[in-house]
Formats: structure tokens, sequence, C-alpha cells
């Protein structure tokens, strides 16, 4: 199979009698762990009209590896064992996207916000960077599923002192807006380096690489902009001069 191929994944899961609500609120906690996979493209969780011991999961996956990635997560393989007792017979589909009309995925406006609001302290989100090894260099909380939003993606940043990002990233459709609310620090933007401050806001296009690094005084800045899974990818040690 070519690398980067695109899967669609149909999964027909039929309940224990009276267990099909239990198990598709299982199910809608996994699409929330892979919200944050940017392999994954889309995790729908449908129950029948008909049966409501019966559950259906529509998926699209960047690639055979995001599947397998998946299927790995800690969390995924938790919510797995949880689940597994509730269901009476299973069927998973695996399926090589041909062409058509595909759903509105990569519009954000396609994506219904949840009704009401969400408050979270920053405090409470959990720290990416720490989980991956890199806490000396940086706090990275993604906030996205703790304000349970779908059109938004918001991220908060706390560099260390003189610290610099061990990698740039780049997106293919989502615009960014940086705020810069303590310290200061650079971004390289490709070929350029600009100097932040404290209450700069700086609007980065998709296509451009971007790196940061923290002045002596450690730098706190936060991103937003459109959310759009799969969209982006990491370029390590990409600002290494």
């Amino acid at each position: 199979m070519p690398d980067r191929e695109k899967i669609s994944r149909y999964a027909k899961a039929t309940a224990k009698a009276g267990k099909g609500g239990e198990l598709a609120d299982l199910l809608l906690e996994a699409a929330e762990v892979n919200r944050a996979s940017e392999g994954c493209l889309q995790y729908e969780v449908h129950q029948s009209v008909f049966d409501p011991d019966t559950i259906w999961v529509t998926e699209a996956w960047v690639d055979q590896d995001a599947v397998k990635a998946s299927l790995e997560d800690e969390e995924n393989k938790t919510l797995i064992d949880r689940a597994r007792p509730l269901i009476e017979d299973m069927e998973v589909i695996e399926l090589l996207p041909l062409g058509g009309i595909e759903a509105r995925l990569d519009d954000p406006r396609a994506a219904t916000p949840k009704p009401g609001y969400k408050l979270v302290n920053v405090a409470e989100v959990n720290d990416g960077a720490k989980d991956h090894g890199l806490g000396e260099i940086q706090e990275a909380r993604f906030a996205i599923g703790d304000l349970e939003a779908s059109q938004v993606g918001v991220a908060w940043f706390r560099m260390h002192p003189n610290q610099r990002q061990p990698f740039g990233h780049v997106h293919d459709r989502a615009e960014e807006v940086y705020f810069v609310v303590s310290g200061s620090g650079r971004v390289k933007l490709d070929d350029d380096i600009v100097e932040l401050r404290e209450g700069d806001l700086i609007r980065v296009a998709p296509e451009i690489i971007r790196c940061f690094e923290a002045g002596p005084d450690g730098m706190v800045y936060y991103a937003a902009g459109q959310h759009m899974s799969g969209d982006g990818d990491v370029k390590p040690g990409w600002w290494s001069d």
C-alpha cells in the first residue's frame, strides 16, 4: 500500500440488550481522544433509528499508520477494554476512497458548535510538552477538547528562558494568530526572524514554517485559528543555526 493513502473505516457494533446508549457514550469518549490526533480526519458515532442497540462509527484517517497509532494509544486501549463487555457482535470494514463528493470536513463551518459555553482555566488543561519529554523547553496546553470547541483551535504556551522549540511546524489550510502575553523572544518564519515582545500579535499564513524561541525572561503566548483535523506537519530540527 502506498505511503499516506487515506483510509475510511466503517464499524457496526451490536450492543448487548439495553447497552446501546452506554456503548455509544464510550465511543463518543473515543472520538474526543482521537480529536487530538492529527491522523484522524473523521470519527462520528451514530445510533440506528430502528434499533438503539446498533451503533455505527464512521472514520477517516490519513493513512494506515494513523489507524495503528490510534489502536495502540493507551486511552483508546482502555476504552476498548471497557467497551468489550457491552458488545454482542462487531463488524469493521476498511476502504480506500476513490472519489465522489466528500464530506466537507476541511470546512470549519461544517462543524456544528456545541450550544452554550464552557469555561476552562489553562492550568487545568493537560501539558502536552511534558507528555512528549519537552518539559525543560516549554509548557504546551491545547484546549480545544477541554473547551468542547469544534471550529476554533486554541493553544497556550509557556517557553522557559532562552529555550527554542526543537521543531518547526506548518499547516495546509489553517491561518493562525499568535499573541504574546508576557516576556519576549523571537519567531522564525521561513527565512525571516521576527522579534517579539509583550502585547504583540502576529498573523501567520498556513504555508509558512514557524518556530519560536524565548528570550532571557521566557515567553508566554497563545495561538488561535481554524480547527481542521489532520491539517499540519512538524519539521524536527528545522531552526538549528
